[in-house]
């Protein structure tokens, strides 16, 4: 089994379990990818994505709209340190924070890479909101 599949299976698995509303995308052509809406303010992306002598590499993404233009979120995720890969990118409508890891240095299932990913682009977003009102 190519490790792609083994962590898609692994992902699969996971979210059936705890997180049943990530829809798979079927027409991701560079790996997999996974979308969930759980909330109207902002979408949530899980993709695996392997181009081919590279390692495997997991990403999270929230997208925000483009309101959080307004706040500090640019200075916050500068300063930010994270074990993963952190990105963000501004477009005219929304912005796209972006978690990344390698395989090569994940220290837990895909799942649990989503979550701690999850739980810091989320701290870096509350962040930009309370230093924008101090």
């Amino acid at each position: 089994m190519n490790l792609i599949h083994y962590y898609r299976e692994q992902f699969i698995e996971l979210i059936s379990l705890f997180e049943p509303t990530w829809e798979e995308d079927p027409f991701y052509k560079y790996g997999f990818r996974w979308n969930a809406i759980t909330s109207k303010v902002y979408k949530e992306f899980f993709q695996m994505t392997q181009v081919q002598d590279e390692p495997l590499y997991l990403m999270y993404a929230l997208e925000l709209p483009e309101k959080y233009k307004n706040t500090n979120i640019s200075e916050v995720v500068k300063k930010e340190s994270s074990c993963y890969e952190l990105s963000m990118y501004y477009y005219s409508s929304k912005i796209l924070l972006i978690s990344c890891v390698s395989i090569e240095n994940l220290q837990q299932t895909s799942l649990g890479f989503l979550n701690q990913a999850r739980g810091e682009i989320i701290d870096l977003v509350f962040s930009a909101i309370q230093l924008k009102d101090m």
